[in-house]
Order: structure tokens, then C-alpha cells, then sequence
């Protein structure tokens, strides 16, 4: 993950200005108690020089639940942009040492990703999450609930729909046949031939699509080789402890060997249990994080294809009221009916309109986002790779040197002379 420190402000000739700081932490993972549940809180602190935060220095607490209400805000808020995963959800081991670790590593990451995000960063509810008190954040949830609902299509009221039977049954057969209508034209949509956006952004899903495949498999043989390691690990230790017992039992100089060989295989256990854990943090966790980056990236996209097919949705719209209007035209007594049906078509205009512009502005932001991501992904991946290597190189020098001091020692007085060659092979 990129520093967010690091990013500089630009005066307006053109000339460096003051840093932009937004470090975000997360620490002080803690079990708690609701009724009957349980759960894991987590400190989210905050240090800024940003002029939207009221304090320098702060900090909340937050729960898995407030991070993922956060993470879906800014994916519906700014459509199209690739929001930084989340740990998935765990029902068992959910509360075990390495598995709390393991997640609070995931989401300091995740709002480290949304600091270093121009738009989602601006977001009034990423603001919110790092600062609010559990009451501000209440109200925040149930203001964009509220939002939410009066930007969702409204049901007509019981007053609108009652009538006679007839005008009932007239409405729902004039519904439904304007639905399925909407409906074929929508799905006749996919015949028509795509632009060159369409193209390159169906090449770079599908490109999403092998990387994901390759990078799991990556990390399917990389926890494979930490099994391994752990299984290392634990033999040494036990391997150290028949040692140290074995010299328990002999005289000297026999037993001072036997215990030296014990305390170094002792050593080396902590030295591969350490190692393992380097390991998680700077190689797979990074690796495990570019998956579910991945994740990201194809529902960025499928939000550019939602919007897509809600432009297929306002021309099919637009359609049908055109053909209605035509039904109307010159028919005695519809005159009415024929000037509404000419505002509905202007409405469905504007709405095509509309959508084609909220399109626009997704296509271009995806556009933008898949861009940022390749290049920090190549940096990231690159970073992880380096460490991985580097990790190996002084773990086996590291084990190198804890045998090579195990030896002079044992050389010099601490093992009795090996028999003759002659003796030996009896």
C-alpha cells in the first residue's frame, strides 16, 4: 500500500506545497458483548492536517459491520470507482489471535486505500466513519438510509391504485405488457454492436478475470509452503525437546552436546515460527489483498454495466411511449390523452438523456481507476515479490548462522573422538 503521507499539494505557480497528512491506524482489537453476540471492536485512529477534519489527532471505535456500511456507501456514492476490499465475513475461528491480526491488517489497509483515493477520500461519509462519535455515526447511517429509499422508484399509494375491477385489471395488463415490452427491448440491446469503450473495457474484465485466476493460485501454493513451514516449525521444537531430554540422560561430555544440539533446534523453531509470520504480513497478506483488489476491480466494472443497461432501459422507455403516442394521434376524444402522452415522451427524453450522462461519467471514471490500479498493482505486486525474496535470503542466513555456532563448540571438547574407520564399518 502507497504512503498516504506522500502526496504533495500544489500552490497555484506551480511550486510544491505543504504536505497532505491523513495516516489512519487501525489497533486495540477487543472482544465484545451485545445480548446474545459477540464481536470484535477496533480503534481507528487518525492523524491529519486536512482542513475538513475538526482535530489533528483522533480517534473512534468501530466494528467489522461499520466498516463494511462505509464500503458500500462509497461504492454506490461514487459508481464505477474500485474500492478497496474488505476482509470476507468468517463465522468460525472468527475470534482466534492470528484470525483478529489477520483482519485488523486487512481493514487498516482498507482505509489506508480510501485516504489515497482522491474522490472516495472527499466522501462526507468516509469523513464521518473516522471521526463521528457512535451517535453521529447512527444518524449517518439513517440519513443515507433515507436517501437511499427517495432515490429508489416510489410505489403508488392505496389511494392511486383503487378503483373498479376493470381499471384494475386494465392497468395490470397495461403494465405488464409495458414491462415485457421494456423488457425485449432492453434484451435486444446485447445484438447491438459495441462501441470501442465497450470493446477495450469487456478485454481489460476479462484480462481482471485470468489475473484473479492466476494470482489465487499463486497464493493457493504460497499458504502451502507456510504449512509446510509451520510444520517446520513444530518439528524443531520437538525435535530440540527429545534432544534436550536425550542429555538429560547421558554423562559428560555427551549430555552438554546433546543439550547444546537441543537448545540450537529450540532456536531454530522461534526462527521459522517468526519467519512464517514475516511471511504473512509482507508476502501473502499483500498477495491475498491483490484477490480480493481483483474482486474490486469486476464490480467497478459491473457498475458501468449497470448503468449501461439502465441507458438500454430509458430508450426502450422512450420507445413505448413513442408508440403510444402514435396510437393516439388523430383518434376522436384523445386529445387528452394524446398531450399527456406527448409530456411522458419529453420526460423519457430528458431520462435517456440522464442516463446516458451518469454513463458517460462512470465510463470515464472505470476508465480512470483501471489505469491508477495497474499501476499500483504492478508497484505493489513488485514491492511483495522483492520482500518475499529478501525474507528468504536472511532466514536461511539467519539458520546458517545459528548451526555454524552450534559447531566449534561441539568440535573442540563437548563430543568424545570419533571411533576408527576400521571400528566404525564393524
Amino acid at each position: 500500500m502507497m504512503n498516504s503521507q506522500a502526496a504533495l499539494e500544489i500552490g497555484p505557480d506551480g511550486t510544491p506545497g505543504a504536505a497532505r497528512v491523513l495516516t489512519i491506524t487501525v489497533s486495540d482489537p477487543k472482544k465484545e458483548s451485545e445480548g446474545m453476540n459477540s464481536y470484535v471492536s477496533y480503534k481507528v485512529n487518525t492523524s491529519t492536517n486536512l482542513e475538513q477534519f475538526s482535530y489533528g489527532q483522533f480517534g473512534v471505535i468501530r466494528r467489522y459491520s461499520d466498516f463494511a456500511w462505509l464500503s458500500g456507501r462509497l461504492a454506490r456514492d461514487v459508481p464505477g470507482a474500485i474500492v478497496p476490499p474488505l476482509p470476507d465475513k468468517a463465522v468460525v475461528g472468527r475470534f482466534g489471535a492470528d484470525f483478529v491480526e489477520a483482519r485488523r491488517r486487512q481493514l487498516e489497509r482498507f482505509l489506508q486505500g480510501v485516504a489515497e483515493h482522491e474522490e472516495l477520500a472527499g466522501s462526507h461519509y468516509f469523513q464521518i466513519f473516522l471521526q463521528a462519535d457512535d451517535a453521529g455515526l447512527l444518524a449517518a447511517k439513517a440519513e443515507a438510509k433515507v436517501r437511499q429509499r427517495l432515490a429508489e422508484p416510489r410505489r403508488p399509494s392505496q389511494s392511486q391504485v383503487d378503483g373498479t375491477l376493470a381499471t384494475r385489471m386494465g392497468a395490470w395488463l397495461e403494465g405488464s405488457v409495458a414491462s415485457l415490452s421494456a423488457s425485449m427491448q432492453a434484451s435486444q440491446t446485447a445484438g447491438v454492436p459495441q462501441t470501442a469503450e465497450d470493446e477495450a473495457l469487456d478485454s481489460e474484465l476479462a484480462h481482471v478475470a485470468n489475473l484473479e485466476a492466476q494470482t489465487q493460485n499463486v497464493y493457493k501454493h504460497a499458504q502451502t509452503l507456510a504449512k509446510r513451514d509451520r510444520d517446520v516449525a513444530n518439528g524443531l521444537f520437538e525435535f530440540g525437546l527429545a534432544f534436550t531430554l536425550l542429555g538429560q540422560t547421558e554423562h559428560a561430555p555427551l549430555d552438554e552436546a546433546l543439550t547444546r544440539l537441543g537448545s540450537c533446534a529450540d532456536q531454530l523453531s522461534l526462527l521459522a515460527t517468526e519467519h512464517v509470520a514475516r511471511e504473512d504480513a509482507a508476502f501473502r497478506d499483500p498477495v491475498d489483498d491483490q484477490i480480493r483488489h481483483l474482486a474490486s476491480v469486476k464490480a467497478a466494472l459491473g457498475q458501468r454495466q449497470k448503468h449501461k443497461h439502465a441507458v438500454a432501459l430509458a430508450e426502450a422507455d422512450l420507445t413505448q411511449r413513442k408508440q403510444a403516442a402514435a396510437k393516439l394521434t388523430g383518434r376522436p376524444g384523445a386529445e387528452g390523452r394524446a398531450v399527456a402522452a406527448e409530456g411522458a415522451i419529453q420526460r423519457a427524453r430528458e431520462a435517456v438523456e440522464t442516463a446516458k450522462q451518469a454513463l458517460e461519467v462512470v465510463t470515464a471514471r472505470v476508465t480512470r481507476e483501471l489505469q491508477r490500479f495497474k499501476a499500483l498493482r504492478a508497484a505493489e505486486l513488485r514491492y511483495a515479490i522483492t520482500g518475499y525474496c529478501s525474507l528468504q535470503a536472511e532466514h536461511h542466513a539467519a539458520l546458517q548462522e545459528e548451526w555454524a555456532a552450534l559447531l566449534p563448540g561441539l568440535e573442540a571438547n563437548s563430543l568424545p573422538p570419533a571411533p576408527p574407520a576400521e571400528e566404525a564399518e564393524i
